[in-house]
């Protein structure tokens, strides 16, 4: 049995490496043509000289949703500041009040309201 093995073993040896070398052409072909293919799909230098401004501009501030009408809006006379965190969250209390202060300091700057003697923010008449 064992001159049978050592007379194949040529032959076995030659299958082996045709088919090692298959597998790796089957791995390796599709990533040579992806490869191949994201190359040539590259687009072409141009000058900058040429390029255009696209998109949103820089630092120019989009503006802030308007929301439902205070009117609109309604609370049971009955409900609490802890009640409103536990519904709405501290969090986004926090944004609300940081909004409403920018809000307000942007009207304050462009004078539109004014500290009456209450020492609240009010609107010029």
């Amino acid at each position: 049995h064992l001159s049978a093995f050592v007379s194949l073993y040529p032959i076995l040896l030659h299958t082996m490496n045709r088919f090692t070398s298959f597998l790796a052409l089957l791995f390796l072909a599709p990533t040579i043509a992806f490869l191949t293919q994201t190359a040539s799909q590259t687009r072409p230098h141009h000058s900058v000289c040429y390029a255009k401004k696209k998109g949103r501009q820089i630092n120019v501030p989009k503006p802030l949703p308007t929301g439902p009408p205070p009117q609109d809006i309604s609370m049971p006379e009955d409900c609490s500041m802890d009640d409103l965190l536990e519904v709405m969250g501290e969090g986004r209390l926090k944004k609300i009040g940081r909004k409403n202060r920018r809000k307000r300091n942007q009207k304050i700057r462009e004078g539109k309201v004014v500290l009456n003697e209450k020492g609240e923010w009010v609107p010029i008449n």
